[in-house]
C-alpha cells in the first residue's frame, strides 16, 4: 500500500497547504486529470464524430463502471453535474402540491434545504425539517426525530446520508424504509458518501439517491449521478427539455436527461478512470481505513484546542474521512482566515444554528503532520 507521501504525488495540490478540506470540492489524481484532459482533446479534435457518434457507447460504458461501483443497474443511474443540480432533478420530479408536505432535517445541506423551501413556496406545500440533535446519542434519535413528522400528508422525506458540516452520518437505510413504510418518497443527497462509504443502492431501495463523483470518488470537477428506483426512471422531468433521442437507455432518467445539448461529457467519462484508480489501490478497504484512523489518533488533541466536547456519542454517526468539531463562539470568518493566510491550513469554518463549526476532511493523501499543524494553529489561535 501506498504511503501517504507517495500518494500526495499522485494528486495536484499544492505540497505547502496542510489541506484539510477534501470535502468541499475533491481532489482529482494526476492519472484521473490526464485521462480528463485526453477526452477533451478528443472533443475538440472531432466534435461531431464525439457528441453524435460515439457518445452513446461512451457513456454507456461510464455509467456502466458507475452503476458497478454503487451496485445497481447501468439504466437506474444518469449523470449529472453536481448533487445540487440531481437534487433539483429528483424535487422537480416529484411535484410536490398544495396539502403536501415535505419532511426533512435541520442539517441538511444549506443549497438543498433552499431548493425544498423554494419548491415549497412556489406549489404551496409545506417544508417541515426535524430536528437533529447535535450530538445525537444514537441514530435512534435521528430516526424518531424524522418519524415524529411522518403522517399521511408528507410527500416527500427528503434527508442526507452524511449530514455536510455536522459530519454526521445518518442511518440511511433505516430512514429509507420508515419512508416506504408511511408511503412517502424518499430523496436522498449521498454527496459525500461514494468512495468514502460502500454502497448498495439497489439494495438500498430508497426512491432517489444523488451523488457526488467529484469528492471522495477522485473524478474530475463536474460529475455527480443520480440514481432512479424503477417506478421513478420513467418520470424524470429534467430542467432542460433536450432531443430526448440520442442516448441509449429504457427511461426517462437517460433518454430525457442524459444528453443535455453541446455539453462538455470529459468528466463524466472520466469517472471510469477515477475509479480503476480507487481499485487500483484498494481505496475502501486500506486508504478510507488509514484516513479513519489519521482522525482517531488526532481526535483527542482536536478536541483540546477547541475545548469542546465531541459532537459524536455514538459512533455509528462518525465517519471515516470527515469529523466535525464545535468551536467557541469567535469570528469564524476570522479564524478561516487566519488558519489559511498564517498557518496555510485549508480547512472550513461555519456558522450554524449549532454554533460554530470546523470540520476536518482527511484523504490520502493526508498524514499526522497536516493534522498536527492545525492543532497547533488553533491552539495560537483560539
Amino acid at each position: 500500500m501506498l504511503g501517504s507521501r507517495d500518494l500526495k504525488s499522485h494528486f495536484l495540490l499544492d505540497p505547502e497547504i496542510a489541506f484539510l478540506n477534501h470535502g468541499s470540492f475533491g481532489a482529482c489524481p494526476r492519472p484521473v486529470f490526464e485521462a480528463y484532459q485526453r477526452y477533451q482533446r478528443e472533443l475538440e479534435r472531432e466534435p461531431v464524430d464525439f457528441l453524435q457518434r460515439t457518445f452513446p457507447p461512451m457513456m454507456r460504458a461510464a455509467r456502466g463502471s458507475l452503476a458497478r461501483f454503487l451496485g445497481c443497474g447501468a439504466d437506474d443511474v444518469s449523470f449529472v453535474r453536481n448533487a445540487t443540480y440531481g437534487m433539483n432533478l429528483a424535487a422537480r420530479s416529484v411535484r410536490v402540491g398544495a396539502g403536501d408536505t415535505v419532511v426533512s432535517t435541520d442539517l441538511e445541506y444549506g443549497a438543498v434545504d433552499r431548493m425544498w423551501q423554494t419548491i415549497c413556496n412556489e406549489s404551496g406545500a409545506k417544508l417541515v425539517r426535524a430536528n437533529i440533535p447535535l450530538p445525537a446519542a444514537s441514530p435512534d434519535e435521528v430516526v424518531e426525530a424524522v418519524a415524529e413528522h411522518l403522517d399521511s400528508s408528507v410527500r416527500v422525506a427528503s434527508f442526507s446520508h452524511i449530514a455536510a458540516e455536522a459530519g454526521q452520518r445518518f442511518p440511511v437505510e433505516r430512514l429509507v424504509r420508515l419512508a416506504a413504510e408511511a408511503g412517502t418518497v424518499s430523496v436522498v443527497d449521498g454527496a459525500h458518501a461514494p468512495g468514502q462509504l460502500p454502497l448498495d443502492l439497489a439494495t438500498l431501495g430508497a426512491d432517489f439517491y444523488v451523488g457526488n463523483c467529484h469528492k471522495w470518488m477522485l473524478s474530475p470537477k463536474g460529475a455527480a449521478f443520480v440514481y432512479a428506483s424503477e417506478e421513478w426512471a420513467s418520470k424524470i422531468r429534467p430542467p432542460v427539455v433536450s432531443w430526448g433521442d440520442i442516448s441509449e437507455g429504457t427511461s426517462s432518467l437517460l433518454l430525457e436527461n442524459e444528453w443535455q445539448g453541446t455539453a462538455d461529457i470529459s468528466a463524466f467519462l472520466a469517472v471510469a478512470d477515477a475509479i480503476e484508480f480507487l481499485e487500483q489501490h484498494r481505496w475502501l478497504d486500506e486508504i478510507v481505513p488509514r484516513c479513519a484512523q489519521l482522525i482517531s489518533d488526532a481526535d483527542l488533541a482536536l478536541l483540546g484546542a477547541t475545548g469542546q466536547e465531541s459532537l459524536y456519542q455514538s459512533a455509528e454517526l462518525r465517519l471515516p474521512q470527515i469529523s466535525t468539531y464545535r468551536l467557541p463562539d469567535c469570528d469564524h470568518r476570522a479564524l478561516h482566515a487566519d488558519l489559511y493566510h498564517r498557518f496555510q491550513v485549508e480547512v472550513p469554518v461555519f456558522e450554524t444554528p449549532h454554533g460554530c463549526l470546523l470540520r476536518v476532511s482527511v484523504q490520502g493523501y493526508n498524514s499526522a503532520s497536516d493534522l498536527e499543524r492545525l492543532v497547533a494553529a488553533l491552539e495560537e489561535l483560539l
